[in-house]
C-alpha cells in the first residue's frame, strides 16, 4: 500500500449501502457453511469498508468480508458490523486482492505463481500455456 493509515472505526452499517468493491466466486457449500457459523456463533469479525460518495449518495465500498455481508443480507439482517477505514482506491483495492489471495489453497497460489513465473521466462506465452495442467479461466 502507498502508506500508512490510521486505525479504522467499528460501526454498525445498512447492507443496502455498501457495494462489493473485487466481487469474487465462492462455492455454494462454503457460503452455507459461513451463513450457519454466523448463525450459530454470530459474527467474529466485521467487515472492512471505505466511504465513498456519487451522484446517488453516499456508501461504502466493500474492501473484506464478501461472504460475510451475503451471509447476513441471506439472514434477513438489514446492518453488518464494519471496519470503516479511509482509503484511496489503489489502496483499496490492493487490500481487497490481499484477503483474496490470503483466503485461496496453498496449492491453488502456488499454481497460480508457477504458471506466471514461466509465463514471464518462456520464449512464448503460448509455448506456457500449451505445457499448463491448467488452462486459464
Amino acid at each position: 500500500m502507498t502508506r500508512e493509515h490510521p486505525p479504522g472505526e467499528l460501526q454498525m452499517i445498512l447492507i443496502d449501502q455498501v457495494r462489493v468493491l473485487n466481487p469474487r466466486d465462492r462455492n455454494a457449500q462454503a457460503f452455507e457453511e459461513i451463513v450457519a457459523n454466523i448463525k450459530t456463533l454470530g459474527l467474529k469479525k466485521p467487515v472492512t469498508v471505505t466511504p465513498r460518495t456519487d451522484a446517488n449518495g453516499p456508501y461504502f465500498l466493500l474492501i473484506c468480508g464478501e461472504g460475510r455481508l451475503k451471509a447476513f443480507r441471506s439472514l434477513g439482517q438489514t446492518e453488518i458490523p464494519a471496519m470503516v477505514v479511509h482509503v484511496g482506491d489503489e489502496d483499496a483495492f490492493i487490500m481487497s486482492l490481499a484477503e483474496n489471495i490470503a483466503r485461496r489453497s496453498p496449492a491453488a497460489t502456488g499454481d497460480r505463481w508457477s504458471y506466471w513465473r514461466a509465463s514471464t521466462t518462456s520464449k512464448s506465452r503460448a509455448t506456457t500455456v500449451e505445457r499448463s495442467p491448467r488452462r486459464p479461466a
